[in-house]
Parts: structure tokens; sequence; C-alpha cells
């Protein structure tokens, strides 16, 4: 006979600051430090690895509700409530006046982090402006461009109101409408805030898992995507071709790259055939993969912002199967920079020595 368990009741969830845990974010260098000796995060000093463990998962969740924070009150954004500020809602961060500028970036993070973060290791161990997107924010926003920042894992609100994401709080939730998967997240907000609004050019920056829902946009709602979007940059990207049309194909052989890790500038042998578009090798040979985005941090803003000035692929929503012959190509504005925009199959290497110290969307019609 067996017995089955109680379930368990679960703990008290605690949202800790970083004052309440003795530490703060540089805002200098970005670096998180001790309030009282000015010192960096050291794991290792910590004796007991339980107590360090313990210590360096309360400070990735303060540090990264402190970066949202951050992106309201320093960078001055917008948060906009998603679907809405009188139901279950997260927020999603806007530069002033993003959504009505003639060009916009949508940066999209990957699994587990909230808005703008590339990676909670990072921003603990190695500060703000590697571990967050806060540098392309600036960056993009500096040459004219609209900023759109996404949040696609805060897909619950606590009883007490606040959302959270699946890995930060266990107990009683509300799924927040539109959100409840992060590929719902983009597509939710593909289809109320971006596709209508009167921006004329938009680039996607995603990282890792993010660039799957931007693929599934592209496969779900192709030709007002191709009329919009001037192009997508893939970072680590884990999206698939699978079912993907050939003129979603042809697009992204145009229109996207990725930028892929790896440990050895070498190693050439990065294939183009499973993302579908060109690729960028990016020598990452610090302990975290997720350093990834601040490494290729220029080579990325440099290639959207050309592509944003390019704008989307004249005729691209006819594209068809013989698109791809080179005599086929649409024609792309004429100036300096059309011509230096990296064509398809083209891999480059970026080197590093930097050292590490220590499927269906609500809305669509």
């Amino acid at each position: 006979m067996f017995i089955r368990p109680k379930k368990p009741t679960p703990l008290a969830h605690v949202r800790y600051s970083m004052e309440d845990l003795g530490y703060k974010i540089d805002s200098a260098d970005g670096r998180v430090r001790s309030i009282a000796t000015n010192e960096t995060f050291d794991y290792d000093a910590i004796g007991d690895k339980k107590q360090a463990h313990d210590m360096y998962q309360k400070l990735a969740a303060a540090a990264s509700r402190a970066m949202l924070d951050y992106l309201a009150d320093e960078l001055q954004m917008e948060a906009i409530a998603v679907p809405s500020s009188n139901e279950p809602h997260c927020h999603v961060y806007a530069t002033r006046q993003a959504l009505h500028k003639e060009k916009l970036v949508v940066i999209v993070v990957g699994n587990g982090n909230l808005a703008g973060i590339w990676g909670w290791n990072v921003l603990v161990k190695q500060g703000a402006n590697e571990g967050t997107a806060i540098q392309y924010i600036k960056d993009c926003q500096a040459q004219g461009a609209g900023v759109l920042v996404l949040n696609p894992n805060m897909n619950i609100v606590a009883p007490d109101g606040v959302a959270e994401t699946y890995n930060s709080f266990i107990g009683p939730s509300t799924p927040i409408r539109g959100s409840e998967t992060a590929e719902e997240h983009v597509g939710y907000i593909w289809s109320q805030l971006l596709r209508d609004a009167p921006v004329k050019s938009i680039a996607f920056i995603t990282y890792n898992t993010a660039g799957i829902a931007i693929v599934d946009v592209l496969k779900y709602d192709y030709k007002r995507f191709v009329e919009k979007t001037a192009c997508v940059a893939f970072i680590d990207s884990t999206h698939t071709l699978y079912e993907l049309g050939e003129g979603a194909l042809a697009w992204l052989k145009r229109g996207a790259q990725q930028w892929e890790t790896t440990a050895d500038a070498d190693a050439m042998d990065v294939s183009t055939d499973r993302v579908g578009c060109s690729a960028v090798l990016v020598e990452n040979t610090t302990e975290f993969r997720e350093m990834t985005p601040a490494l290729c941090k220029d080579s990325v803003v440099e290639y959207v912002l050309a592509y944003l000035d390019r704008g989307p692929i004249p005729n691209a929503a006819e594209f068809g199967p013989g698109w791809m012959a080179a005599d086929s190509l649409p024609s792309d504005k004429s100036d300096e920079k059309s011509d230096n925009l990296t064509e398809p199959d083209n891999i480059e290497v970026i080197q590093t020595t930097q050292q590490v110290q220590d499927d269906g969307y609500i809305g669509w019609e």
C-alpha cells in the first residue's frame, strides 16, 4: 500500500533588496559591491559553501530587480504594463517615444532572466555592464533609435500582486494574460504593440531561447513581420528551422545573423544550416557563456544600426522558391552602408582577451 505524501506548504516568499543583503550596485562601474567594504562579491571568500550559495542566489534575485529599477529610474525608460495595469501584469521597458520613432531596437533575453539581463550570474560576479543590456540600450539610443526591452520570463503574479518568474516563486500564483509563456509574451507584444505601431524599421536582438519566440513570429505572421522588420540579431540562439516555409527561410538568409560562442578562435566548424543565416564566431574564454552578449556588443550594434538604416527588405512578402538566386535578390538602397552589409554564409571571428575575475499567441488575428 502506497502512502500519499502530504503536499508541502510553500515557505513565505521574501524579496530581499540589495541594501537588505549589505550590497549595492556601484554607479561608476556597475559592479556588485559590499556597502561596508566596497569590495566586489567574492563567492569563494565565504567559507561555508551552503551560505555562499544562499547569498549568491539572494543577490541574483535582488540585483535583477534592482536593474529593473535602473531601467526606469536611471535610463528613464517607460514601464509599460502588459497586458494592462488593471489586471495581473508584468512590464516591458521603452525609451522615450520609442514606439513612435522611425527606427526601433527590440531586446529579448533568454530563459529565466528578467528584462534586459543576459545572465544573473554575470551580473553578480562581473557587473551590470557585462551582465545586462544596458550598454546596448545606450549605444542604440545614442544613434537615434528607440529601444524596447521585453520581459518574457515574468509569467505569473504572486498573491501580493508582484510579477514573478516560474523560477523565482513557489506557491499559488496567477498567470499573466498573454504572457503565460515566454513565447506567448513575445507574440503578444508583437501583435499588440509592434506590428501596428508607426515605427517603420524594427531590429530584434535576441539571446539564447528568445530566438525561438522570434522565429515563431516569423513563422505565424510572416507577411506583416517582414514588412516591418529590418533584421534579427541572434546571439547563441537555440531556434530551429522546423516547419518554416520557403519565404521565411529566404528571409532569414538575407535578414538575420547569428553570433555564436566558441572557446577556440580557430574552430571554424560552425554550421549556418542549423540557424538558417550567416554566423559570427565569438571567442569567449571566460567561465561564463553568458558573457558572450557583452563580448560581441559592438559587432551586434553595428549590424543592427546598418540594417535599420536599410529598412525592411522591399517586397519580402512575395519571396518564393527562386528568391535565393543571386539575380533575384531585391535591390537595397545604394548607399555606402548597404554596400557593406554582411551577405549570407559569411563567417567572421570576434576575439577577446578579456579575463573573468573570480505555438499559438493571444491577440493574433
